[in-house]
């Protein structure tokens, strides 16, 4: 069941998610391991790294899911064992004792663990104060072995640009493995300080793979700065726009200025929240994107294309449609399901995503039986059988296109009926990028200067 869900999940979350991956050469062979993630995204976070790495992993979930007998099956089949919090009541923490030992026995077998070190999930770009089980678990199991075993800890960095939606990216950066050799002498002497001095290391291990903004206030703005101008960045350093990697190096770099331009000069910060909170919302109300009213897509501008997109989007609206009937209904009905019924953002693309997956599946299943039983036709079931998913993958390259079109007609219908909306919004992006240049010019003369001391 496990390698058989490792392939569907797979297939499914590199459609709802664009994914790429960095440092799986950090990730040793036949070695016992640790992974260590942050938490974000509920259930998407461990199944992610799961599908990712080569090997099985043992993760856990909170130990309130395990009620019943047919739960811990199913759990315990594809590797999920209990895992016990505080406020669950200290009768019931006590059970992580059982946990613990289970964990210590994997370790010893050089099989693989997947720990989230914050023990919390919590929707934020930066990382949560780390507890200390996961070095607890570590150097109990290595005083087993007298610390010959080296088991390693691999940090691993999810970073999601918006963990919510469909098509939204997600960078996992795996770091360098982690030994606890050169910490054998201190843990000898003490344990404790060992155990919170190792906490402390991993956790700025940790921070590295990962975009960090101190003051949550603040996520808002690196959004808007990174619609702005993350292809600008990412031109002005030679980078390829769709490298999901370089987005991410250009945005850890606008993070960390908003972290600095935050504690030396606060009232710069809340002047750009004012330029481009406004301009963002007014963008909503129009319906269109940032990238419409960058100068090189204002200079393309012509009639002749906007009806040359609109005719190649009439060609392709059959397909479409069709794409729709036979693929859409599972993810309508979790979408508006996740909508009513989800109340945590932690855990809204979970559902949505995982939900979406099964229905999708029994809803295909259903059709395949539909079409043998009308058609009564090897051929027709086969082609039906390759047909409907060719028509997903369609639709989405398909939708994405024609979003960008209707974009195009919008823009190009509010330059000819609503000019001096459009100029005055292209007045406001001016001042914002200036804006934004001044503040990463004097970010990159403070780091330089600090450098230099």
């Amino acid at each position: 069941m496990y390698l058989l869900l490792k392939s569907l999940f797979r297939i499914f979350y590199f459609i709802y998610y664009k994914i790429a991956i960095k440092g799986n050469e950090n990730i040793p062979n036949n070695k016992a391991i640790i992974f260590a993630p942050n938490h974000v995204n509920g259930f998407i976070d461990p199944i992610t790294v799961a599908i990712i790495i080569p090997m099985k992993v043992r993760f856990f979930a909170r130990g309130d899911v395990f009620r019943g007998r047919l739960v811990k099956w199913a759990l315990n089949s594809i590797n999920i064992s209990p895992m016990y919090r505080m406020q669950e009541g200290y009768s019931e923490v006590k059970k992580n004792d059982k946990s613990f030992e289970e964990c210590r026995n994997l370790l010893a077998n050089n099989k693989a663990l997947l720990l989230f070190p914050e023990a919390i999930c919590v929707q934020q770009k930066k990382l949560q104060p780390l507890k200390k089980g996961l070095a607890r678990i570590l150097f109990q199991t290595e005083e087993l072995f007298d610390f010959k075993k080296d088991v390693l800890v691999v940090p691993v960095g999810l970073n999601y640009s918006d963990p919510k939606n469909f098509g939204s990216k997600l960078f996992v950066n795996f770091g360098s493995a982690i030994s606890i050799s050169n910490f054998e002498k201190d843990y000898r002497q003490d344990k404790v300080r060992t155990i919170n001095d190792f906490t402390k290391h991993l956790e700025q291990e940790m921070k590295k793979l990962i975009i960090t903004v101190n003051n949550t206030e603040n996520e808002e703005l690196l959004q808007g700065i990174i619609e702005i101008c993350l292809d600008q960045w990412m031109n002005e350093k030679n980078y390829k726009l769709k490298n999901l990697e370089k987005q991410f190096i250009v945005s850890k770099e606008i993070a960390e200025m908003i972290n600095f331009i935050a504690l030396e000069n606060p009232n710069a910060i809340e002047s750009l929240k004012k330029l481009i909170f406004p301009y963002i919302k007014d963008l909503e109300n129009l319906k269109l994107q940032d990238n419409l009213l960058r100068p090189e897509t204002i200079n393309k501008m012509n009639p002749q294309k906007h009806f040359l997109d609109f005719f190649i989007t009439c060609l392709g609206m059959p397909i479409y449609i069709i794409g729709l009937a036979v693929n859409y209904p599972p993810y309508y009905v979790s979408k508006n399901f996740t909508n009513k019924k989800v109340k945590k953002a932690e855990f809204f693309a979970s559902i949505y995503l995982n939900m979406s997956m099964f229905l999708w599946l029994l809803y295909y299943v259903i059709q395949l039986f539909f079409v043998a039983f009308l058609f009564r036709s090897k051929m027709a079931l086969l082609a039906f059988a390759i047909f409907t998913p060719i028509t997903g993958f369609f639709l989405l390259r398909f939708h994405s296109k024609m979003m960008q079109t209707f974009g195009g007609w919008r823009l190009f219908r509010l330059v000819l009926k609503e000019k001096n909306t459009i100029e005055q919004l292209i007045k406001v992006r001016m001042q914002i990028i200036i804006e934004i240049d001044l503040a990463k010019e004097k970010y990159r003369r403070g780091i330089k200067n600090n450098f230099s001391e």
